[in-house]
Protein backbone atom coordinates (compact mmCIF):
# COMPACT_ATOMS: atom_id res chain seq x y z
CA UNK A 1 0.00 0.00 0.00
CA UNK A 2 1.38 3.39 -0.95
CA UNK A 3 0.45 6.23 1.36
CA UNK A 4 0.67 9.53 -0.41
CA UNK A 5 0.37 12.88 1.25
CA UNK A 6 -0.08 11.64 4.81
CA UNK A 7 -0.45 14.70 6.99
CA UNK A 8 -0.64 15.17 10.74
CA UNK A 9 -4.44 15.38 10.47
CA UNK A 10 -4.57 11.73 9.33
CA UNK A 11 -2.65 10.55 12.41
CA UNK A 12 -4.19 9.80 15.79
CA UNK A 13 -3.03 8.15 19.00
CA UNK A 14 -5.37 5.81 20.85
CA UNK A 15 -4.92 4.53 24.36
CA UNK A 16 -3.76 0.95 24.29
CA UNK A 17 -6.34 -1.44 25.69
CA UNK A 18 -6.56 -5.16 26.31
CA UNK A 19 -8.09 -5.55 22.83
CA UNK A 20 -4.79 -4.34 21.32
CA UNK A 21 -2.53 -6.87 23.05
CA UNK A 22 -2.67 -9.55 20.33
CA UNK A 23 -2.01 -6.99 17.58
CA UNK A 24 0.98 -5.56 19.47
CA UNK A 25 2.33 -9.08 20.11
CA UNK A 26 2.07 -9.77 16.36
CA UNK A 27 4.00 -6.57 15.60
CA UNK A 28 6.66 -7.45 18.19
CA UNK A 29 7.17 -10.81 16.49
CA UNK A 30 8.05 -9.14 13.17
CA UNK A 31 11.80 -8.99 12.45
CA UNK A 32 11.86 -5.24 11.73
CA UNK A 33 10.44 -4.56 15.22
CA UNK A 34 12.02 -7.36 17.24
CA UNK A 35 15.49 -6.39 16.05
CA UNK A 36 15.42 -3.17 18.10
CA UNK A 37 12.65 -3.62 20.67
CA UNK A 38 13.69 -5.31 23.92
CA UNK A 39 11.56 -7.75 25.91
CA UNK A 40 11.64 -5.54 29.01
CA UNK A 41 9.88 -2.77 27.06
CA UNK A 42 7.18 -5.24 26.00
CA UNK A 43 6.54 -6.19 29.61
CA UNK A 44 6.01 -2.49 30.40
CA UNK A 45 3.43 -2.22 27.63
CA UNK A 46 1.42 -5.18 28.83
CA UNK A 47 1.81 -4.16 32.48
CA UNK A 48 0.58 -0.63 31.70
CA UNK A 49 -2.48 -2.04 29.97
CA UNK A 50 -3.24 -4.58 32.69
CA UNK A 51 -3.14 -1.93 35.42
CA UNK A 52 -5.08 0.71 33.49
CA UNK A 53 -2.20 3.19 33.61
CA UNK A 54 -2.60 4.20 29.99
CA UNK A 55 -3.59 7.84 29.78
CA UNK A 56 -2.71 9.16 26.33
CA UNK A 57 0.65 10.93 26.41
CA UNK A 58 0.99 10.48 30.18
CA UNK A 59 3.27 7.55 30.96
CA UNK A 60 1.83 4.81 28.88
CA UNK A 61 1.57 3.19 25.54
CA UNK A 62 -0.53 4.45 22.67
CA UNK A 63 -1.48 2.87 19.37
CA UNK A 64 -0.46 4.95 16.36
CA UNK A 65 -3.28 5.12 13.79
CA UNK A 66 -3.45 6.52 10.28
CA UNK A 67 -6.99 7.11 9.04
CA UNK A 68 -8.21 4.98 11.99
CA UNK A 69 -6.00 2.03 10.97
CA UNK A 70 -3.62 0.88 13.74
CA UNK A 71 -0.07 0.82 12.35
CA UNK A 72 2.29 1.02 15.32
CA UNK A 73 2.98 1.83 18.93
CA UNK A 74 4.48 4.67 20.94
CA UNK A 75 5.58 4.58 24.56
CA UNK A 76 6.38 7.54 26.77
CA UNK A 77 8.34 6.82 29.94
CA UNK A 78 10.24 8.40 32.79
CA UNK A 79 13.64 7.51 34.23
CA UNK A 80 12.28 5.51 37.14
CA UNK A 81 10.67 3.06 34.72
CA UNK A 82 13.67 2.61 32.44
CA UNK A 83 17.14 1.63 33.59
CA UNK A 84 18.40 1.90 29.98
CA UNK A 85 17.86 5.66 29.65
CA UNK A 86 19.02 8.30 32.10
CA UNK A 87 16.60 11.20 32.24
CA UNK A 88 16.72 14.43 34.20
CA UNK A 89 13.88 16.26 35.87
CA UNK A 90 11.58 17.70 33.21
CA UNK A 91 12.49 15.05 30.63
CA UNK A 92 10.64 12.03 29.33
CA UNK A 93 11.76 9.22 27.09
CA UNK A 94 10.03 8.11 23.92
CA UNK A 95 9.97 4.77 22.11
CA UNK A 96 8.00 4.02 19.00
CA UNK A 97 7.70 1.66 16.05
CA UNK A 98 5.66 1.12 12.93
CA UNK A 99 4.52 -2.48 13.16
CA UNK A 100 2.45 -2.77 9.99
CA UNK A 101 4.92 -3.49 7.18
CA UNK A 102 2.64 -1.85 4.59
CA UNK A 103 3.46 1.50 6.19
CA UNK A 104 7.26 1.15 6.22
CA UNK A 105 9.59 3.10 3.91
CA UNK A 106 6.99 5.78 3.20
CA UNK A 107 8.59 8.63 5.15
CA UNK A 108 5.84 8.58 7.78
CA UNK A 109 8.22 8.62 10.75
CA UNK A 110 8.81 12.37 10.79
CA UNK A 111 5.10 13.17 10.53
CA UNK A 112 4.15 10.67 13.24
CA UNK A 113 6.92 11.82 15.60
CA UNK A 114 6.08 15.50 15.06
CA UNK A 115 2.44 14.95 15.95
CA UNK A 116 3.37 12.73 18.90
CA UNK A 117 5.80 15.22 20.46
CA UNK A 118 3.34 18.07 19.93
CA UNK A 119 0.73 16.06 21.86
CA UNK A 120 3.17 15.30 24.66
CA UNK A 121 4.20 18.94 25.01
CA UNK A 122 0.54 20.10 24.95
CA UNK A 123 -0.56 17.59 27.60
CA UNK A 124 2.40 17.87 29.97
CA UNK A 125 4.93 20.27 31.44
CA UNK A 126 7.81 18.19 30.00
CA UNK A 127 10.68 20.42 28.82
CA UNK A 128 12.61 17.86 26.76
CA UNK A 129 11.83 14.57 25.03
CA UNK A 130 14.70 12.08 24.77
CA UNK A 131 14.96 9.12 22.43
CA UNK A 132 17.84 6.64 22.38
CA UNK A 133 17.56 4.27 19.42
CA UNK A 134 20.24 1.68 18.82
CA UNK A 135 23.12 3.08 16.76
CA UNK A 136 22.30 0.89 13.74
CA UNK A 137 18.58 1.77 13.73
CA UNK A 138 18.94 4.28 10.90
CA UNK A 139 15.22 4.52 10.05
CA UNK A 140 14.47 5.74 13.59
CA UNK A 141 17.48 8.05 13.77
CA UNK A 142 16.70 9.67 10.40
CA UNK A 143 13.01 10.10 11.32
CA UNK A 144 13.92 11.72 14.64
CA UNK A 145 16.40 14.11 13.01
CA UNK A 146 13.79 15.09 10.41
CA UNK A 147 11.41 15.81 13.31
CA UNK A 148 13.97 18.33 14.69
CA UNK A 149 15.53 16.08 17.34
CA UNK A 150 19.14 17.04 18.07
CA UNK A 151 21.85 14.40 17.92
CA UNK A 152 24.00 14.24 21.08
CA UNK A 153 26.17 11.38 19.89
CA UNK A 154 26.62 7.79 20.94
CA UNK A 155 26.09 6.54 24.47
CA UNK A 156 26.87 3.16 25.99
CA UNK A 157 24.30 1.42 28.11
CA UNK A 158 24.41 -2.14 29.40
CA UNK A 159 24.83 -4.28 26.26
CA UNK A 160 23.71 -1.44 23.97
CA UNK A 161 25.32 1.14 21.71
CA UNK A 162 22.77 3.92 21.39
CA UNK A 163 22.45 7.35 19.84
CA UNK A 164 20.99 9.98 22.17
CA UNK A 165 18.66 12.45 20.51
CA UNK A 166 16.48 15.06 22.17
CA UNK A 167 13.91 17.70 21.36
CA UNK A 168 13.49 20.65 23.73
CA UNK A 169 10.08 22.26 24.10
CA UNK A 170 11.32 25.61 22.77
CA UNK A 171 11.89 24.12 19.29
CA UNK A 172 8.16 23.42 18.92
CA UNK A 173 6.85 26.32 21.03
CA UNK A 174 5.44 28.22 18.01
CA UNK A 175 3.40 25.22 16.98
CA UNK A 176 1.93 24.90 20.47
CA UNK A 177 0.44 28.42 20.45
Amino acid sequence: MKISGCKEGNIAFAEMSNEDIELVKAWLAKPHVGRWWTDSWSKEIFQDTAHGNNESFIHGSTIICIDDVPIGLSQMYFSSSSPETRLSCGECGLRFFIGDTEYLKQKLGRVIISKLVEGIFRATKIERIVCEPQADNWPAIISLKRAKFRDHGRVRRANFSLVRLSLPRNLVEKKLK
